[in-house]
């Protein structure tokens, strides 16, 4: 299943499947920084032992340290947002766009984030103008 990230007043757009997703909003969730990239990383990782009562329980305490991060600005609410939102869909505001920007500064790489056999296969650096658009028009961020 893939998911399509664009702009809604440009439609600028990239294409990538689950698993590319999965690496960028990673990557975002190390670019913003400790303590929310250990903390995401966690979420990442739950241990597949884990079923149950005990996999509910681990998931309370995500959510019990995400707002104690949150409340004691450790983490930004809107990054937080984007990184917890459904993988199938969501959408993110412009305000949030704009932290992404902050947040990934020049940062750009060479990984293959969207379908490699594409010749419009999806890097870093679509997503960071897929921001920028949003940002500058005032336009949600969109993936579904």
């Amino acid at each position: 299943m893939g998911v399509t990230i664009y702009c809604k007043k440009t439609h600028r757009s990239i294409d990538m499947g689950a698993g590319g997703f999965l690496l960028l909003r990673r990557k975002i969730s190390e670019l913003a920084g400790e303590p929310l990239s250990t903390h995401y990383a966690a979420l990442l990782d739950v241990p597949s032992h884990l079923t149950g009562e005990l996999r509910q329980a681990f998931y309370k305490e995500f959510d019990e340290k995400t707002a104690k991060m949150i409340e004691e600005k450790k983490a930004d609410i809107k990054i937080i947002d984007f990184l917890l939102q459904s993988d199938v869909a969501g959408r993110i505001r412009y305000g949030a766009c704009k932290k992404l920007l902050k947040i990934i500064g020049d940062y750009d790489d060479n990984v293959l984030y969207g379908y490699c056999g594409r010749p419009d296969c999806a890097k870093f650096a679509d997503f960071k103008a897929i921001l920028q658009d949003c940002a500058e028009t005032k336009s949600d961020l969109v993936w579904d």
